[in-house]
């Protein structure tokens, strides 16, 4: 009887150790999932100077990954670059220095995804006063003036709102023209001795009327017209909220509707709209932020570089 039960117990012993290794077996076979690290985050230049562009970087995302942000609650879209999630926003010349709220979410194929706010230190730029004289008519608008000039201001508040979701351009930007610049981005001008609280919202190039003016970038017209101020306008749209303007041309060239190349000419440089004389007036707005067009083409620069600087890409954003 003794021996019955050791050999029970014996076939017990060994079923369990069988068992066991078997356990062990499948949960050696189990895959592990390993955690998806998260993605940085990162904006620059930091501080952002008023009516700089600026830029923020994910990177760590897998392939696939969608990122969307807004920065002062305008939209963020971004596009890759060589690996590297870039959206870009502007800070409007006339925001009011201090910290500014940045978002990002994402979202993996897998389902993973989160949000992260970013503050952005917005720091005061001084861009200084210009005087101009023009005709006292263009100063103190009659009636008509001033009725002509708010309905084109209907009209260009709708092409400066435009968000087309597919990015047009790439590559760096080109000078519209090739010459000076006589008037800076950002100055308040003083029309007459009378200050303009608006600052001036693009770069004035000192060229020779008639000089052919170029598209910076790849987009699409999407508004031409003869305006009270501006004069001969062209507004091209290159997506995702980028949108250039040039004013004063003696002649347009571009067709609303229809798609610029980079380099093509859009029109010719003149003396029409509220002027003192024959000059270009370039004008960019991120999203609705008007911002310094050179220091916008810098950072296009240095993002269409075989190997960005992030470095150098803080140092044009200062300048």
């Amino acid at each position: 009887m003794l021996r019955k039960l050791s050999c029970v117990l014996l076939v017990s012993l060994l079923a369990c150790l069988v068992f066991a290794q078997g356990c062990s077996a499948q949960q050696a076979a189990a895959p592990v999932f390993a955690p998806e690290p998260a993605p940085v985050f990162r904006v620059l230049p930091d501080p952002l100077p008023r009516g700089n562009p600026g830029r923020v970087m994910a990177e760590g995302l897998p392939p696939g990954a969608g990122v969307s942000g807004t920065f002062d609650g305008k939209p963020i879209f971004f596009y890759d670059n060589k690996g590297v999630l870039v959206g870009l926003f502007g800070a409007d010349v006339m925001i009011k220095p201090g910290s500014h709220p940045l978002s990002v979410a994402w979202k993996t194929a897998a389902g993973a995804g989160g949000t992260e706010r970013l503050d952005v230190t917005v720091v005061d730029k001084s861009y200084g006063v210009r005087d101009v004289k023009v005709p006292q008519s263009q100063v103190e608008l009659s009636a008509e003036d001033l009725e002509r000039a708010r309905v084109e201001r209907e009209q260009t508040s709708k092409a400066l709102a435009t968000r087309s979701p597919e990015r047009l351009w790439s590559g760096e930007f080109l000078e519209p023209v090739n010459g000076r610049i006589n008037s800076s981005f950002g100055r308040q001008t003083r029309f007459n001795g009378v200050l303009n609280p608006r600052p001036h919202a693009g770069a004035d190039y000192l060229v020779a009327e008639g000089t052919p003016v170029s598209a910076p970038a790849d987009g699409r017209v999407i508004l031409t017209g003869d305006h009270f101020f501006a004069g001969n306008s062209v507004y091209i749209d290159h997506g995702q909220g980028l949108v250039s303007m040039f004013f004063h041309l003696s002649r347009i060239d571009a067709v609303s509707g229809r798609d610029i190349k980079k380099g093509e000419t859009l029109g010719l440089v003149g003396k029409t709209g509220r002027v003192s004389g024959a000059h270009l007036h370039y004008g960019l707005y991120i999203n609705g932020a008007r911002v310094d067009p050179p220091v916008f083409r810098q950072m296009t620069a240095v993002l269409a570089g075989d190997n960005p600087n992030p470095a150098a890409a803080t140092r044009a954003g200062a300048e």
